[in-house]
């Protein structure tokens, strides 16, 4: 496993000699939850942040896709970033692409190692699709472009069954300094059900999606040569058949006995039939009998394969949305509408939907069939879809991104203002089951109805036992946006670990402490000169990162402590008004 890593990181990365980086360094991963959170936190108060390094993930590593791999496929072969290294984060090295095998440009890192966390803390920039580590703080100086994974068809964040929404997401979004969104019905979702609205402090942009260049963008030959990889004849039309998983992350499914039905009647098609499986889905159905329908190999980009395609099935799956750019026929395959949407939620209605929709296998191949025989016109619905979620699918999405967060040259992308009223934030924390937290819930909503002010409420996730508080939470509706603070333990450095326990001045690892791999590596990558710190300071920077790793560079106008909230709680209030204001419910 060693040779995928010293071998293709630059020298000036990482001074390192064979007793420090050695293959534990790129291959073990800690797994103490503390552990993780205090080594991150000690790199990046030691390592100098390089801004000629480019952090990726897609998906949790699950491999280079989506839109932060489009923007590494530009960056890497433009002339003006030559000499810029590039880091990709993957669960296993087995998903590395051979074209970049031993590449001296590229770094491949798996999450919780040594490695992982370095690269994380040093680089200057940081692109992902979804959610780093909820260890994860970004640095105050460094870059982070968030793209998101897809325009909203299913429920997600804050929902009426999910009235405090989804705080891994929020925390992520939050701490971006760049969040890029396609079109205007994402930014809304973004901002409401992502409770962006009044608190995010970056730069927000619709721009579209860089991963749709990779679509529209497609080459002849590049074309050419992936329909050699799959085989395909090109005699026949080819149709991609892409569905979603079912259920809810932690209790993910999927019916491997529909789809082997469903396989058994596209078999029926003259035609090239492709099967691209959701990730998530593919431990669910191993072993399906696919016949003589094409599965293609992971390290072919689902966007590179919507260029080849003719036609798209789909269900639920964001994917349609993509494909809607090419302006070719989609059938959206709904065989357990009802059922899904009862457990999952589905934020579109089908008269939204763009294509024919079907509900048995049946339908399916006779609509198909129907679809290829002839050359396809869009219809009118057809193009308002397009009109509503493809505004900026023109191909340039990749370089639009690029000027706006490489180059902060944001001149060719539509600014989305999020704070547009003074701010106002509701610190509720852990609230209570009595009259106070009835009547702080209460003065949320009159706030709200003023509309003066953007107003944010924040919460402990335990309040999701408080039955009644539950209820007013779920009363307020997504014009006032709803932070939680998962119960979580603080990511501190070592020395602020010790300052909780000790006294007076302690310095950032001391000499009697036993000489640790840490010891080792920090030797090699600190910063030429460690600041001595009192215990107070070190208490005040572990508050200070928490509200960071929550909130990200946010301020607010006013804030509103509840009368109950502890210490805890207040000490945290007081990295969120720069001029340091805090008012007790009913004294404001």
């Amino acid at each position: 496993m060693a040779r995928h890593t010293t071998r293709r990181t630059s020298k000036h990365l990482l001074r390192h000699c064979k007793t420090a980086t050695d293959n534990d360094f790129w291959t073990t991963k800690l797994i103490d939850a503390e552990e993780l959170k205090t080594r991150q936190a000690d790199y990046c108060d030691t390592v100098p942040s390089d801004f000629k390094v480019i952090f990726y993930e897609s998906m949790s590593g699950a491999r280079m896709m989506d839109s932060p791999y489009a923007l590494f496929i530009r960056l890497y072969h433009e002339p003006e970033f030559r000499d810029y290294h590039h880091v990709w984060s993957v669960r296993s090295f087995d998903l590395i692409p051979d074209d970049f095998e031993d590449d001296p440009r590229v770094t491949f890192v798996t999450r919780n190692t040594d490695a992982y966390q370095y690269f994380l803390a040093l680089a200057g920039f940081v692109i992902g699709n979804s959610l780093l580590p909820d260890y994860f703080v970004r640095k105050p100086e460094q870059k982070y472009l968030n793209t998101w994974h897809g325009i909203a068809y299913k429920a997600l964040g804050r929902t009426q069954s999910s009235p405090l929404g989804a705080a891994g997401s929020v925390y992520n979004l939050l701490q971006a300094t760049h969040v890029l969104t396609p079109c205007p019905d994402m930014t809304e979702t973004e901002l409401s059900r992502f409770s962006l609205r009044g608190v995010y402090s970056g730069s927000m942009a619709e721009v579209g999606y860089p991963r749709q260049d990779l679509t529209l963008n497609l080459s002849k030959d590049d074309g050419e040569g992936i329909r050699d990889q799959l085989g395909l004849d090109p005699a026949k039309k080819t149709i991609l058949y892409a569905p979603t998983w079912r259920g809810n992350k932690g209790s993910a499914r999927f019916d491997a006995e529909q789809l082997e039905k469903d396989i058994t009647s596209l078999m029926k098609l003259d035609a090239n039939v492709i099967f691209q499986a959701h990730h998530i889905m593919l431990r669910h159905i191993k072993n399906v009998d696919y016949g003589n329908v094409i599965v293609p190999p992971s390290h072919i980009v689902t966007n590179e394969l919507l260029g080849i395609t003719d036609l798209l099935i789909s269900d639920y799956s964001s994917i349609f949305f993509d494909f809607l750019a090419t302006g070719r026929p989609i059938v959206h395959y709904l065989y357990d509408y009802g059922h899904y949407a009862d457990e999952r939620g589905l934020l579109l209605d089908k008269s939204e939907l763009p294509g024919p929709i079907v509900a048995t296998a049946d339908e399916l191949v006779a609509t198909v069939n129907g679809l290829i025989s002839d050359d396809y016109v869009p219809t009118k619905h057809y193009r308002s879809a397009q009109k509503k979620f493809c505004p900026h699918d023109d191909g340039n999405a990749t370089s639009r991104t690029i000027n706006w967060f490489i180059r902060d040259d944001a001149s060719d992308v539509n600014l989305i203002e999020t704070r547009e009223r003074p701010s106002i934030i509701f610190w509720g924390g852990r609230l209570d089951n009595g009259k106070k937290t009835e009547e702080f819930l209460r003065s949320v909503g009159e706030a709200a109805e003023r509309g003066d002010r953007d107003v944010t409420l924040l919460v402990a996730r335990s309040v999701n036992s408080n039955k009644s508080a539950m209820d007013h939470i779920r009363q307020l509706g997504l014009s006032i946006s709803v932070i939680t603070r998962n119960d979580f333990e603080m990511v501190m450095t070592s020395a602020e670990a010790e300052a909780r326990i000790r006294k007076g001045t302690t310095r950032h690892q001391t000499a009697e402490e036993p000489l640790s791999r840490w010891v080792r590596l920090k030797s090699l990558v600190s910063r030429s000169k460690e600041p001595i710190k009192t215990k107070d300071v070190l208490l005040d920077d572990m508050y200070h990162r928490e509200y960071r790793r929550i909130f990200g560079d946010a301020q607010f106008d006013e804030l509103v402590m509840f009368p109950g909230a502890s210490q805890f709680w207040r000490r945290l209030a007081a990295h969120a008004v720069s001029d340091g204001k805090h008012h007790q419910e009913g004294q404001r």
